[in-house]
């Protein structure tokens, strides 16, 4: 039976859909940061390209 809950069962279903999402990239950014072993902070740097003018 329709409760009138719709919109506010569908804005949760989203909301834990993202968290979800959020968790598992977090999850495998820092797999891939073990696998290469690359540090922290290197992430936040500017790329840079050998040979480039």
């Amino acid at each position: 039976m329709y409760t009138g809950t719709l919109i506010r069962d569908l804005m949760a279903t989203v909301e834990r859909t993202e968290r979800n999402v959020q968790r598992k990239a977090s999850a495998e950014e820092m797999e891939l940061e073990q696998l290469y072993d690359l540090p922290v902070a290197a992430l936040d740097r500017e790329p840079v390209f050998a040979g480039a003018a």
